[in-house]
């Protein structure tokens, strides 16, 4: 008697004519492993790193995105007591604070209007007699000129929003008319110039508002176009305006 197995589920083995003898099977299409190009990949000593080039650090190490430690060092104006944005207890102090957008921008969606500016000060001066710090931050060698800013912004009433102090590299014939321009706001400025930005987040905490306002929220932040930094900006924002109050505090 003779009995037949019945049909296997499972695809017969490729003959050696599809993909060659056993133990070198290769998928048609498929270069040699040692050959094979994998897309957008470049060898891996050049592979090019999303965070920029590898430094050593575990990931754990790395400054995080919405950390003042990210890029340069940390950047503290001598009036500014540091405090972290989630400890402010108004949301829109906290968006405020951590906003790397346009200031000027925010505040206007905040009062429903345009921002103002009044020119308060404006000194040109060589780079020399800027705190070290600021000289690194801005890469400023001693012979550099710098415009040292102050202005304070105004909603459409004319109530002030905030007090700004703008130490801007005269490097370019364009920063000169931006830092000195004395009746547009600098992030509106830059935008209208064309010049693509972004703000880096240096620190965040009280300042003073006035002499009868001692407590005020305030961050310290830097603007670079790419990889080239054009100022660094100290703003304190009015306390009737922006609440400073704290979670668990006045």
């Amino acid at each position: 008697m003779t009995t037949t197995s019945p049909a296997s589920p499972w695809p017969a083995p490729a003959s050696h004519g599809e993909g060659g003898p056993h133990g070198q099977r290769t998928r048609p299409d498929s270069p040699p492993h040692d050959q094979r190009a994998w897309p957008d990949s470049p060898p891996h000593d050049q592979r090019v790193w999303p965070d920029g080039p590898r430094t050593g650090l575990s990931r754990d190490q790395r400054a995080q995105p919405d950390s003042p430690r990210t890029g340069p060092a940390p950047y503290r104006p001598p009036g500014l007591s540091p405090l972290p944005v989630g400890s402010f207890a108004s949301a829109v102090t906290r968006m405020l604070l951590a906003g790397d957008g346009s200031t000027t921008l925010l505040l206007e969606a905040l009062t429903g209007g345009p921002i103002g500016v009044r020119l308060q000060g404006l000194d040109l001066r060589p780079a020399a007699g800027l705190p070290a710090d600021v000289r690194a931050l801005l890469r400023l060698t001693d012979d550099c000129a710098v415009a040292v800013r102050h202005s304070l912004l105004h909603d459409h009433h004319g109530t002030p929003v905030s007090h700004n102090e703008v130490i801007a590299s005269l490097s370019a014939p364009r920063l000169r008319q931006i830092a000195t321009d004395p009746v547009r706001p600098l992030g509106p400025n830059l935008i209208a110039h064309g010049i693509e930005h972004g703000r880096h987040l240096r620190s965040t905490g009280l300042a003073r508002w006035s002499a009868e306002e001692s407590a005020a929220a305030s961050k310290a932040y830097l603007i670079r176009a790419a990889d080239t930094p054009l100022m660094l900006v100290w703003e304190i924002f009015n306390p009737a305006v922006v609440p400073p109050s704290r979670h668990g505090g006045p």
